[in-house]
Formats: C-alpha cells, structure tokens, sequence
C-alpha cells in the first residue's frame, strides 16, 4: 500500500508541476518562442538551455510554450467529453426505456466512425484554432464517456434508496442530482484523467501532420519540425529528444494516476488485492 500512494502522489506531483509550467510559461520561458534569439541550430549553452532549432528560435522556451497548448487540448477536450458524457450517460440510464435505446442506438452509429480520422477531416477543412480544437475533440470523445456512466447508472436507477426517493414524490431532476450525480463523480473524474492523456497525445499527432493551431506552439510542430529538418540525420539531441521525453513523462504520469484513482474506487481491486 504505501508504493501504491507513493506511486499515486509522485504522479500526481508530475501532473502539478506541468500544469504550473503551462500557467506560468511566460514568466518562465526566456525568450518568445517565435522570435530570432541566437544563431541557428546552436548547441545548448548557458543562454540557450536547449539550444536553437534551424530559424534560430530558442528550443527551451518553445518546450515551455508547447506545454501550454497541450495541456489546454488535454484538459479542456476532457472537460467537455466528461460533461456531455456524465449528462448524457445520467439521463439514458436514469430513464431507461425508448430514451436509452434511442441514445444506444445514435452511439452504435457514431462509434462506428473512426475518431482520428474524422478529427483530421474537420480540421482540414475548418482549420480550428486550439480551443475549438480542444471542443471538437470533447465532442467526439465524449461517446464514449456516455457508455461508461450510463453502464454505472443503470444499476443506481433502481437502487433502494433511489427507489425510496420516488416514493416520496421526489422529482427526475433532483434525484440525478443530488442522488445519482454524486455515485457517478469519482467515475467521471478517472474517466477526466484518461481522457485528458487521450486528448493530449491526440493534439500532439495533430501538430506532427501539420494540422495544429499555427498561431500556438505545440509539441507535436516540434518534434515534426525537428524530423524534417536534420534533428536526426544531425543527431541534434536537444532539438528532438525534449519534447519526445515531455510527451513521454506526462503520459505515463496520466496513465498511472488514472489507475491509482481507479484502484481506490473499483471494489474489484481490492478483492484483486485481499
């Protein structure tokens, strides 16, 4: 036990700490990341921490930048994906009937349809800034969400203390709220924290095909900037390997805090465990 909380708050720490380098990024990065700061392709020195990639823009307070932007997709893709499926999810199980059969049925058809290439269509075609990015990603994601909740409510909706509510003449909207909501909350938020990974590594594929908000700088221009332009062939490490390893650490830190939360809330873990 005292591994698994060491795990669950040294991933939550990580977690933190890119959401303090997003808020903070322009107080932290020494240089705007679109302006010329230094000689082209310079390896790392003391003004340039991580050097300078081939329009001579300093590396560092590009990562600094980049972090912004895909925490933003990440975090807002999974706030509108969770809301909508919470809601949605609440609603079809709750009532049951031709309600959820209409929703199951609308989610058999929309699951259907690949959710990567429908993002690249739409932002080919649209070419979204990073915040409607981040809502059409919610959007789509949110399918998925719905099955989740709704699979949980369906067996909250005919509960005893559900049931009882009923009796007393309470109505459908305050029994989701003040009874259902809150049985499904911890769900949600597990559900909040893999979308968020999800959304985040989506965002950074967008910005590797060229697909991203020009205006924003983002890992995935980066790394995809990096491969194009001599970052390998050159073996320039400090142009390529930063933002692979960020991607890297952040994933990894969302993946494990999701299980460690799951873990907590699963009754089936700690049977797993007993």
């Amino acid at each position: 036990m005292p591994g698994r909380n060491a795990a669950l708050y040294l991933s939550l720490g990580v977690v933190l700490v890119y959401c303090a380098v997003a808020l903070f990024a322009p107080v932290i990065a020494p240089f705007d990341p679109f302006v010329i700061a230094g000689p082209p392709l310079a390896p790392p020195d003391v003004a340039h921490l991580l050097g300078t990639n081939d329009l001579a823009q300093d590396i560092f307070s590009r990562l600094i930048w980049g972090t912004r932007a895909t925490m933003l997709l990440g975090f807002l893709g999974a706030v509108v994906s969770v809301v909508i499926g919470t809601a949605v999810g609440i609603i079809s199980g709750y009532y049951g009937g031709k309600v959820d059969e209409a929703v199951m049925r609308f989610l058999d058809v929309m699951m259907t349809i690949p959710f990567f290439p429908l993002l690249l269509v739409l932002t080919i075609f649209f070419r979204p800034g990073i915040y409607v990015t981040a809502v059409i990603m919610g959007l789509l994601g949110g399918l998925g969400s719905v099955r989740i909740i709704r699979s949980q409510v369906l067996s909250l909706a005919v509960a005893d203390f559900v049931v009882g509510t009923k009796a007393l003449g309470a109505r459908d909207g305050y029994i989701m709220a003040r009874h259902i909501l809150p049985n499904v909350l911890p769900l949600a938020g597990v559900k909040f924290v893999t979308s968020a990974q999800h959304f985040m590594l989506v965002g950074i594929g967008l910005g590797f095909l060229g697909m991203g908000d020009p205006n924003v700088v983002d890992w995935g221009q980066m790394i995809e900037r990096a491969s194009q332009n001599g970052g390998i062939v050159l073996g320039l490490w400090w142009w390529l390997i930063p933002p692979g390893l960020a991607v890297t650490v952040i994933s990894l830190a969302l993946a494990w805090f999701a299980y460690a939360c799951e873990e907590r809330i699963n009754p089936r873990f700690q049977v797993m465990r007993v």
